[in-house]
C-alpha cells in the first residue's frame, strides 16, 4: 500500500491540474485549486462543519452586531513563512477585506464583504480587530447594513506581511509562498511543493495552533485518466480518491479494505415551473396543478432509476435547505409520490382524465378550456436528466397529464433563449451552492436575478430578506424555514434529489470525513490518522 513507503504519508488522487492556488480569483475558481493546497493552508476566523454549522477556527471568539463585526484571534494563531514563525494579526484581516473589495482585482464572489466598510477599522492589540457595516454608497453589489451569513467570512486569511508589494491577482500560480518564493500558511499544512501534470506535497505545519497533525505529509497525484484513477485506487497507489460521481464507482464500493463514504452533495436536481409569460401553457399558474405533478411523480423511483445499485438516499424535501444540514426540515414531504391523492385534485378542477391511475392511460384533462399538456425541457447529453424525464412521463401519464420530450443543447439550455428567457413549461437541471440558504434568494425572490419561474410572493420575499439580514444564526434558520414553508405551499420548484458526492479511501485511513461543502474531505486534514 502507499503507506509502506512512509507511514505518515497519505496519497490523494486529484482528478485534473489547476490553473493556480488562490480559488478566489476567477482564474482559479475550481475544486482542485482549493484541495490541492488551499483548504490544508490557508484557514479563517471560522470553518464550515458537515452539517452547514460553521464553528471557530482561528479566532477564540467573534460577534456580529447591527453596527459590525469583531474577531478576537487566538494567541497561538500563527503564520508559518519558509520556516519562520509570524503571528497571524488584526493586519492579516484588513488586507484580506481590502483585496476581497478592491474592484482592480478579479474576484469570484464578494458578498458579504461588500457589506463591509474597508476603509475603516478598530483593533486592540494585534490580537483584535473590528470592522462596521457600510451604511452609505449603497449598491445592489455591494449593500449597506448586516450580512447574516457573517461566519463565512474570513473563512480564508491571506498573509499581509508575506504578499507586500505583489499584484493580488497574480499571486500563487503554482505556489502558496510569500514574496520570496517561500511557502506560507496559517492551516495545519503548507504547500511545500508543486509540480505542473504531476500534483502537490503538502507538509505538517509546526505552527500550526491546532491539533498537531498525525499525518505529517499528503501528496497529491494527479490522475485525470478515470479508469487508472479507479485503478490506482483499487491497487493500493493511492489511499484516498474524491472522484466526480458515476455508476463505474460501484467496483469500489463493497471492496475490502477499503471505505465507501457516499453523502448527498451541495447540487440538487429540480424542476422549475414556469408561472410568467413565456409557458406554453398558462396552467401552470394554478397551483393545483403544479402540487398534482409534483404528487404524480415518483422521486424515490427516479433516484433509483438514475443511480442504480449507488442509490444511496431519499429525495429532497427542502428548497432552502440540503438534508444533512441542521436547518433543514421536509416541508415538501408531504406532497410525496401519491398518484391517486394526485388524481383527485385534478378531478375536482378539470374534466375528460382517467378515472383510476393507468400506466396505459390515453385520455388526458382539460382544465379551464386547456389541455393538461406540458413541455419538458433539459440540457441534452444529461443522462441523469433524461432519465428522470422518461420516468416522470409515464408516470404523469397514468393520472392524465401529457408530458412533451423537449431537451435542448446545454448551450441554448442555460444561454439567453433557454430557460433564462422564460421560454419553458417545466425545466430539468441541477443547481449547486455552498450550503447557505440565503444563496437562493435570487432564484425565488419577486424578479430575481435567476428566477426563472416568474414566481412572485412577497410573504417569501420578507422572510428572505429577514434572513439575509439576521446575524442570530437560530433566528436567521426560523426565518429561512418560513420561506421554505411557505415555498411548499406554492411550489413555483421541486426538489427532487441531490446529486451524491462519494469519498472512497483504504480503511484504516480514520479521520477522514465526507464534507459536502466547499472544502470537501479535506475540511479536517488534521484530524487523519493511520489505524495503528
Amino acid at each position: 500500500m502507499a503507506r509502506v513507503e512512509a507511514a505518515r504519508t497519505v496519497v490523494v488522487a486529484a482528478e485534473h491540474d489547476v490553473n493556480g492556488f488562490n480559488p478566489g480569483l476567477t482564474c482559479c475558481n475550481e475544486g482542485w485549486a482549493s484541495w490541492m493546497g488551499e483548504e490544508e493552508a490557508l484557514r479563517g476566523a471560522f470553518v464550515q462543519q458537515p452539517n452547514g454549522r460553521w464553528t471557530t477556527d482561528l479566532v477564540s471568539a467573534a460577534s456580529a452586531t447591527k453596527t459590525g463585526v469583531s474577531y478576537t484571534i487566538k494567541a497561538n494563531a500563527n503564520w508559518y513563512w519558509g520556516g519562520r514563525k509570524v503571528p497571524v494579526t488584526y493586519k492579516d484581516f484588513v488586507y484580506t477585506l481590502r483585496q476581497i473589495d478592491n474592484p482592480a482585482d478579479a474576484l469570484v464572489d464578494r458578498a458579504g464583504y461588500a457589506n463591509l466598510d474597508s476603509a475603516h477599522f478598530a483593533h486592540r492589540g494585534a490580537k483584535q480587530v473590528s470592522f462596521s457595516w457600510k451604511r452609505s454608497n449603497c449598491t445592489a453589489e455591494a449593500p449597506c447594513g448586516p450580512y447574516g451569513n457573517w461566519q463565512s467570512l474570513f473563512s480564508t486569511l491571506y498573509p499581509s506581511f508575506a504578499l507586500r508589494g505583489m499584484s493580488f491577482d497574480g499571486i500563487w500560480t503554482s505556489c502558496i509562498c510569500g514574496s520570496d518564493g517561500k511557502p506560507v500558511a496559517d492551516g495545519p499544512y503548507y504547500l511545500a511543493s508543486y509540480t505542473h501534470g504531476q500534483g502537490s506535497v503538502l507538509k505538517a505545519n509546526p505552527y500550526w495552533g491546532g491539533r498537531r497533525p498525525a499525518i505529517r505529509e499528503i501528496d497529491f497525484r494527479i490522475i485525470p485518466d478515470r479508469n487508472a484513477e479507479i485503478g490506482a485506487m483499487q491497487s493500493g497507489a493511492v489511499d484516498a480518491i474524491w472522484p466526480a460521481f458515476g455508476l463505474d464507482l460501484e467496483s469500489l464500493k463493497n471492496m475490502k479494505g477499503k471505505t465507501f463514504d457516499e453523502v448527498p452533495g451541495y447540487s440538487v436536481e429540480h424542476l422549475d415551473f414556469r408561472e410568467g409569460n413565456g409557458a406554453s401553457n398558462a396552467l401552470l399558474r394554478a397551483p393545483y396543478m403544479r402540487l398534482a405533478i409534483a404528487m404524480g411523480i415518483d422521486r424515490q423511483a427516479i433516484i433509483e432509476t438514475v443511480y442504480g445499485d449507488l442509490a444511496n438516499g431519499a429525495p429532497l424535501d427542502s428548497a432552502l435547505y440540503y438534508a444533512t444540514e441542521s436547518g433543514y426540515r421536509p416541508d415538501f414531504r408531504r406532497w410525496n409520490y401519491s398518484p391517486k391523492k394526485a388524481l383527485a385534485l385534478l378531478a375536482r378542477h378539470c374534466s375528460g382524465g382517467p378515472r383510476a391511475v393507468d400506466p396505459a392511460n390515453t385520455a388526458f384533462w382539460q382544465c379551464a378550456g386547456l389541455p393538461a399538456a406540458f413541455n419538458w425541457s433539459w440540457p441534452s447529453g444529461d443522462t441523469a436528466a433524461a432519465l428522470t424525464e422518461a420516468e416522470a412521463k409515464a408516470e404523469l401519464r397514468s393520472i392524465g397529464i401529457q408530458v412533451n420530450d423537449q431537451p435542448l443543447p446545454a448551450s441554448t439550455f442555460f444561454g439567453q433563449g433557454g430557460v433564462a428567457s422564460g421560454a419553458y413549461d417545466i425545466a430539468e437541471f441541477a443547481d449547486v451552492t455552498s450550503g447557505d440558504p440565503g444563496e437562493w434568494a435570487d432564484s425565488y425572490r419577486c424578479s430575481g436575478a435567476v428566477n426563472f419561474t416568474g414566481f412572485c410572493s412577497r410573504k417569501v420575499d420578507s422572510l428572505l430578506a429577514a434572513g439575509a439580514r439576521q446575524r442570530n444564526v437560530d433566528k436567521r434558520t426560523a426565518d429561512y424555514r418560513r420561506a421554505d414553508a411557505a415555498l411548499a405551499n406554492d411550489m413555483p420548484a421541486l426538489p427532487l434529489y441531490q446529486r451524491p458526492d462519494v469519498l472512497v479511501h483504504d480503511a484504516a485511513l480514520q479521520g477522514i470525513v465526507a464534507n459536502p461543502g466547499p472544502g470537501g474531505p479535506f475540511w479536517n486534514v488534521e484530524d487523519w490518522k493511520w489505524k495503528r
